[in-house]
């Protein structure tokens, strides 16, 4: 019983959103019937009507929100249908006294009142049986029982009037089972567009963790080969790798974050910032960049901004990065400029980014697709540019999701203006501000002593890179294949630290790290995440598990030294 329960909650509950929007339409209904009649004394009977129909409004409403707000609705699905029924008979109750007048006017106004009902029901039930009954009987059967009130009972042509309502119940019935089919398939596609969604989320972040492992090795080589080549040509060829690595990497996150902004599993953080060292920050990385190919970027307004605000700052910076990038990129000569601002409102702040350049500017239908995602501005554009076409999608669904909204306008003069607003809050400075670790330029081998990792990786590539990165940073490694092979390796020896890859078959590593803390030589040795995403569920899920750090897929040798020092050494740190 509480399945089918549970069956007609899940088909009703598209009928109650729309009934839910239709609470607006027949106030004003009412409103309207009762202004433009209710004055005639034959009609004072509308008063109470329209009263009665509010009253019974209200009931519905109350009854819809807590359909609504209830995550397994179930039998209150009972309450709601009784009260469509008590509106429906409230509401058509009208039409009874106003064909009783007898004029033919006032016939044909009881007919279109209840007419008018039984068409606003059948848009209202969104393909669902029990909805369209309860909302459209009552007014059926006043229909019927029009023509045996008041003098009209004895009519000699209320049989033909009855016929005639007896067809009208037989199209209705007819339109009421296409619309369903329509709503169904729709439905159906709905949920089929979902599922490939879905799948191709997956295979998305399937895609992106696996090349981020031998990524993570093109980057580490090219690090080794820069620190060790003996002639410049050497370096500037490791350094071409890096490059190309690093391009690469932009491009991958870009897929994963407009995967993941698709499938709606995109999340925003809340933190304390000083909005005027990012940005300038932010800015200063591309200056080298700009002036490469000529142009002067400027910034102007960051000693203008409150000290500390609350966003998110790694999204902002994201943002500002894609527009910077896209900037100078497009401008051929000139300048590209920044200009920032923030205004207040008691404790809440608008900071707005502004990134306008000089370039040949944007058309109407340039700036009509330009937030369109895989989608470029001309046929030459990715030949030229390379790239995407995601950078700007992705920075205006940040944005949105932060509160604001990325808008563009062109000039008539020339050059794109680009506007990042975001509704922020004061922020505080934090009472220790946490410390960089180990300035990216350290020597690697700088730990006092030579602990001992364990390295847990199904990849023989990332096993190799870890195994290089770790004895160049005077760590011993012992090397396992998978989860299993770890924990036997971890009962049988103490070890300093663990690096656990997080996605392996058969035992995963936030299972295995479980396991490692339920007993054993190393149930409290750091423990080390090595994932190619750290979404806020995902270092959730580490710290849940007991992990203490992460690493990111693809790291370079000071990203990892980083993550030891804080873990072997954490007082020096």
């Amino acid at each position: 019983m509480r399945v089918a329960w549970d069956e007609l909650a899940a088909a009703y509950r598209p009928a109650a959103i729309s009934h839910r929007r239709q609470i607006p339409l027949r106030l004003f209904v009412i409103l309207v019937i009762v202004v433009v009649m209710a004055w005639r004394p034959a009609l004072s009977f509308l008063a109470p009507w329209a009263a009665a129909c509010i009253a019974a409004q209200i009931a519905e409403q109350q009854a819809l929100r807590y359909f609504l707000a209830r995550a397994e609705p179930g039998r209150a699905v009972a309450l709601t249908l009784a009260t469509d029924v008590l509106l429906a008979v409230v509401f058509g109750w009208a039409a009874l006294p106003i064909w009783a007048m007898g004029t033919p006017v006032a016939t044909a106004s009881a007919v279109v009142l209840v007419s008018g009902s039984v068409l606003t029901a059948l848009m209202g039930a969104e393909g669902c049986v029990a909805a369209f009954v309860a909302a459209a009987t009552p007014h059926m059967t006043y229909m019927f029982i029009l023509p045996l009130t008041a003098a009209t009972r004895h009519d000699p042509l209320a049989p033909y009037y009855l016929v005639g309502v007896a067809l009208f119940t037989l199209v209705l019935g007819l339109v009421f089972a296409w619309s369903r089919r329509t709503f169904e398939a729709e439905r159906s596609a709905r949920r089929l567009a979902e599922a490939q969604t879905a799948a191709k989320s997956a295979f998305v972040a399937m895609v992106s963790h696996e090349l981020r492992t031998p990524l993570s090795a093109i980057l580490g080589g090219a690090g080794d080969l820069a620190r060790e080549a003996g002639d410049a040509r050497a370096r500037d060829k490791a350094a071409l790798i890096a490059d190309a690595g690093a391009m690469m990497r932009s491009l991958l996150n870009d897929l994963l974050d407009f995967s993941k902004i698709e499938a709606g599993r995109m999340s925003v953080e809340i933190l304390d910032f000083a909005p005027g060292p990012l940005i300038g920050e932010t800015v200063r990385f591309w200056r080298d960049e700009a002036e490469a190919k000529g142009l002067t970027l400027d910034l102007t307004g960051e000693r203008d901004l409150p000290d500390w605000l609350r966003g998110d700052p790694v999204r902002i910076r994201q943002v500002l990065n894609n527009l910077l990038s896209n900037a100078i990129k497009f401008t051929p000569l000139g300048q590209v400029a920044v200009s920032v601002s923030a205004e207040q409102w008691a404790d809440a702040w608008r900071l707005a980014v502004e990134v306008s350049d000089t370039g040949p500017g944007l058309s109407p239908d340039q700036m009509a697709r330009l937030f369109t995602a895989y989608d470029q501005l001309g046929p030459d554009t990715a030949r030229t540019f390379g790239g995407t076409g995601l950078g700007l999608s992705i920075s205006r669904d940040l944005a949105r999701l932060m509160g604001g909204d990325l808008t563009v306008r062109s000039p008539p003069q020339g050059g794109a203006i680009f506007q990042l607003v975001l509704p922020m809050t004061t922020g505080a400075a934090p009472v220790v501000a946490e410390p960089l670790l180990a300035p990216l330029s350290a020597p690697l081998g700088a730990f006092d002593r030579s602990p001992m990792a364990l390295v847990v990786d199904d990849h023989e590539v990332n096993r190799r890179l870890l195994s290089h990165i770790l004895d160049a940073l005077g760590v011993r490694v012992e090397l396992a294949s998978d989860g299993e092979a770890g924990l036997v390796l971890a009962g049988e020896r103490h070890f300093d630290v663990i690096l656990m890859d997080v996605n392996m078959p058969g035992l995963d590593g936030l299972e295995a790290t479980r396991r490692l803390r339920a007993q054993g030589p190393n149930s409290a040795t750091p423990v080390i995440a090595v994932t190619a995403g750290v979404s806020d569920a995902e270092r959730a899920a580490c710290r849940a598990a007991g992990m203490d750090d992460w690493v990111e897929k693809p790291f370079q040798a000071a990203t990892l030294r980083q993550v030891l020092s804080r873990v072997l050494d954490p007082v020096r740190a």
